[in-house]
């Protein structure tokens, strides 16, 4: 059967060049595909070209960008039969790589060809969706200055990482976990829906998109020289052996007085409590 895809577009999105993987679409695509390409101008562009998808009976939306365009998308897929795909742009493609979807275009889009969907977990913060992560601490830090430095790409991140880590403190946080109160003191407090931050860096080892839960994932003040330590699980995923880390499941978790945080990658920030909520099966995936 034929279907009616749209491939949203974000222009600006990672380092690499999308004319070529688009280009591909002539070639790749299954010749019975009717499908639409459309660029993003602005900020939530994509989240109203998936709103109109859905009411003009597209049967997928497919991001071709990063992180912050899936969420886009995806928050308005959320609770409607067409499809979330993905061609990955991004300077870090957390979602896709955690999903296992091709980072590599052409592969990708064999993928979106064979068009087999699942039905993900995806979750809520204060009514806004996320898909792989919400958190606080360094990485929302990081993800801040990320965003004000005018250049994209992994090579970017991990300078800004590296030059903010001397002198970023941490900070004592109040959670609500599931109904039992927890203060604790965190380096970074990640609240993970997916594995990952992008880039193979697993900031939830355990998680699962499909489990119905949430991991509330803390890294404790560490002394410095375990720095190298900690960077080699997080790449290895394996996180979870470090003593200074500690992995909650859980269904629902408010934050006292956030401040600076991130949503899927995009920094934000309120003086407002979060309420953090799990919405199970609630997006089809092509994966």
């Amino acid at each position: 059967m034929s279907k009616k895809i749209l491939f949203v577009v974000n222009p600006i999105s990672g380092i690499r060049g999308k004319k070529i993987a688009l280009a591909l679409l002539q070639t790749e695509l299954k010749p019975s595909t009717e499908y639409q390409v459309i660029e993003t101008e602005r900020a939530h562009h994509a989240t109203e070209l998936a709103e109109k998808a859905i009411k003009e009976g597209f049967d997928a939306v497919i991001a071709v960008g990063g992180d912050g365009t899936v969420n886009e998308i995806g928050k308005a897929l959320v609770g409607s039969k067409v499809a979330l795909g993905i061609l990955p742009f991004g300077s870090g493609n957390g979602f896709a790589r955690h999903r296992k979807i091709p980072i590599n275009a052409r592969e990708a889009i064999k993928l979106i060809n064979r068009f087999t969907t699942k039905k993900i977990d995806t979750a809520t913060l204060n009514e806004d969706v996320f898909l792989t992560t919400a958190g606080l601490g360094f990485d929302a830090h990081v993800g801040w200055k990320f965003s004000e430095s005018g250049s994209r790409g992994f090579l970017t991140y991990s300078q800004i990482a590296i030059n903010e880590f001397i002198n970023y403190k941490e900070k004592e946080y109040q959670l609500i976990i599931d109904g039992k109160e927890l203060n604790t003191k965190a380096f970074v407090l990640s609240i993970a829906n997916g594995g990952q931050y992008g880039n193979n860096v697993w900031i939830a080892p355990d998680a699962s998109m499909e489990d119905g839960k949430l991991n509330v994932c803390i890294i404790k003040p560490f002394p410095a020289h375990f720095t190298p330590d900690i960077v080699l699980k997080l790449f290895s995923k394996r996180l979870h052996a470090s003593k200074y880390y500690e992995s909650i499941e859980a269904k629902e978790i408010k934050v006292i007085k956030a401040g600076k945080f991130h949503l899927d990658g995009e920094p934000r920030e309120t003086n407002e409590d979060l309420i953090i909520r799990i919405v199970p099966k609630s997006l089809h995936v092509i994966c």
